[in-house]
């Protein structure tokens, strides 16, 4: 009993911590409840069990976070500790931790506010790719008066419990010290397996499930998991059976399978009429979600800010020349985006494969190059490949991937410093990445090239700054609305100057969004979160249309190649839709960990554990309703999935 209280008081500090840690992660908790209160389910069940399963992953994630205090405490010599200095140097070490833990606190309620989550895959890429995301938060929000709170509540709050943090350590011996912090310490390895990630998932309701996390302890566990194999994680099949069925799923007109073993699914595709080799540009535009559009805007009951009315007196149009270019072009009225991040909407429109779970394969070294993309297909065509990029090409692995998958790379770097209007934290301003590209453009047709530009723009991104004087909504408001109305002059700047080149009559603009501005909903597949518009702009060569049929974005490269008629040997995963029969439709998500197929208004869900669900999605307000397994479906999900996992780790979907 004497052992028991002199390492009780010895180890103080320490549980003084875990009771701070378990403090502040309730308050964070109870705080993200109320800010989306009206999205969460109210039952009992689903407002209780957030904070009884919480408190375990809290204890988990405070076992882990004070393991540093835990060795200060129990290996630091006692007659230190005792001393003035001792005293001091505990104090501090505490304020620290303290410290860290209202900012991770702080950290959390601004990455639930944009992402509606606790920490995942794109916090663990925030700390890779710091340079851009602290200009972001600069540039964003006003630090100095953050900092200066922060600060204020830290020392209040190690001023209201100093008197608990220190007294005279009791002389415990060093090993019954070296005992209980191997104890700790094993249990902590002890958590590492017997704690799963999945536990939380309680509930049909995505957000109640994402309060019941700890922010600390999941990002732990993304860094953890950024590679997922598919086979160890997801519900799979017999690898005869899966490329068995991908050979059905995949068969269209004009495609005929040329591969000599099972699992190659290399088709040649004979085009329908004679080949023209049209200019492509394809302009892929920051998280322009289908709702900002005014087609849309019923559909999705768009919203906008009071703030902008209060400012101006009215609400100015958003978007003019992307709605007026939905009677001008070949529009998209049903296109889904394959995730909810750039690199996926990269992905998709470069190598037309399903998502797979963990890492886009933009990022994934070494398996990211000499990839089967619409570049290299075009490259072989004789085409100019470029891929134009307003920010560092450094960022998420662009420059890397695609410049070994059949690209050139052109960055801000190669934009003149006195021609740039404007720079945020992700780059130049659209007009001036419009500007390059353009001139990129004409480097090529003075070469006697014809030429593909896939150009990725960054204005439509917090901070929502952009050059004054261009539109009616100032930059200093920093709002979304006004950097998407910048966004819309931009395109409407470019193709007026595009139409007076002499390349214009005999090129194809293909303007599509990476992914939906957010990716927040009741579920963890909200499609009303990956409904994007695209266009197909090209006077003279195609007659406008709504095309309303479901189509995915990784439709999109082999539907590209259909408009030239070229001749080509496929891996794509894509269908060319405008070849494709009526009901073969079908989308492939992923949304951080799970991955689904919606396919004749029924939705399968592949989570880690294997997990497999059914669901019937509401496309307009992205619930869904539990049905009963389509064994079909499941079939061809597991197949569509696990068999893109296999080609990317046996090195089959190469060129």
């Amino acid at each position: 009993m004497q052992l028991n209280r002199q390492l009780l008081q010895r180890f103080r500090l320490w549980w003084v911590l875990i009771l701070v840690f378990m403090s502040i992660s309730f308050l964070t908790r109870l705080a993200l409840l109320v800010y989306s209160a009206g999205d969460l389910s109210w039952s009992p069940v689903d407002i209780v069990s957030p904070f009884l399963i919480g408190l375990l992953y809290d204890a988990v994630a405070a076992l882990y976070f004070s393991i540093p205090m835990l060795l200060v405490v129990g290996l630091v010599s006692q007659r230190f500790l005792n001393s003035r200095p001792g005293r001091i140097f505990s104090h501090t070490f505490f304020i620290l931790n303290l410290l860290v833990l209202l900012f991770n606190a702080l950290s959390e309620w601004l990455f639930w506010n944009e992402f509606a989550v606790r920490y995942n895959f794109i916090a663990v890429d925030y700390l890779i790719y710091t340079n851009e995301v602290w200009k972001n938060i600069q540039q964003s929000y006003p630090l100095p008066a953050i900092f200066s709170g922060l600060a204020l509540i830290t020392f209040l709050s190690w001023f209201a419990i100093r008197k608990t943090i220190h007294s005279k350590s009791a002389p415990a011996g060093i090993f019954s010290r070296l005992g209980f912090i191997m104890l700790v310490v094993a249990a902590g390895l002890l958590n590492f397996f017997l704690v799963d990630d999945g536990f939380r998932n309680f509930s049909a309701n995505k957000l109640n499930n994402e309060l019941a996390g700890n922010g600390l302890y999941q990002f732990g566990n993304a860094f953890r998991k950024n590679s997922m194999p598919y086979l160890d994680f997801y519900a799979n099949q017999d690898e005869h059976k899966v490329f068995k069925t991908l050979r059905q799923l995949l068969r269209e007109p004009g495609a005929n399978f040329t591969g000599k073993s099972e699992t190659d699914l290399t088709r040649h595709i004979e085009p329908a009429g004679k080949p023209e080799k049209y200019n492509v540009v394809l302009i892929s535009i920051e998280s322009l979600s289908a709702e900002f559009l005014g087609y849309f805007e019923e559909y999705h009951n768009r919203q906008y800010p009071e703030v902008i009315r209060q400012a101006m007196g009215y609400i100015p149009k958003i978007t003019p020349t992307l709605d007026s270019l939905v009677n001008e072009s070949i529009f998209f009225t049903n296109l889904y985006a394959s995730g909810t991040r750039t690199v996926r909407g990269l992905e998709a429109l470069s190598t037309g494969l399903p998502p797979t779970p963990g890492q886009s394969v933009v990022k994934r070294l070494p398996t990211s190059s000499g990839l089967f993309t619409i570049g290299e297909v075009l490259k072989q065509n004789g085409y100019d490949c470029k891929y134009v990029y307003g920010g560092n090409s450094y960022f998420d692995n662009m420059g890397d991937f695609f410049g070994k998958n059949g690209y050139e790379v052109v960055d801000e770097d190669a934009i003149p410093a006195d021609s740039i209007h404007h720079e945020t934290a992700w780059g130049v301003c659209d007009e001036d990445l419009y500007t390059q590209a353009i001139k990129e453009m004409d480097k090529s047709y003075g070469d006697g090239k014809p030429f593909f530009e896939h150009i990725m723009t960054v204005s439509h991104h917090r901070p929502y700054t952009y050059p004054e004087g261009r539109v009616s909504i100032p930059p200093s408001m920093k709002l979304r609305e006004g950097s998407l109305q910048y966004t819309d002059y931009a395109v409407d700047k470019f193709l007026k100057e595009a139409k007076n080149k002499p390349w214009f009559k005999h090129t194809v603009f293909v303007i599509i969004a990476d992914h939906c501005a957010s990716s927040s909903g009741r579920t963890d597949m909200p499609l009303n979160r990956y409904h994007i518009p695209a266009w197909i702009f090209a006077p003279g060569i195609v007659k406008p249309q709504k095309f309303e049929r479901l189509t995915s974005q990784i439709d999109i490269p082999p539907t590209i190649l259909g408009l030239l008629n070229l001749p080509y040997e496929s891996k794509f995963f894509g269908y060319d839709m405008f070849r494709l029969e009526n009901g073969r439709e079908r989308l492939l998500l992923v949304n951080y960990q799970d991955i689904a197929y919606v396919k004749n208004g029924k939705m399968v869900v592949l989570s880690p554990r294997k997990e497999v669900r059914m669901y019937e999605p509401e496309f307009r307000t992205g619930n869904v309703k539990p049905i009963p397994m389509d064994t079909q479906m499941k079939e061809e999900a597991i197949s569509y999935f696990q068999g893109a996992a296999w080609m990317l780790d046996h090195g089959s979907f190469k060129f």
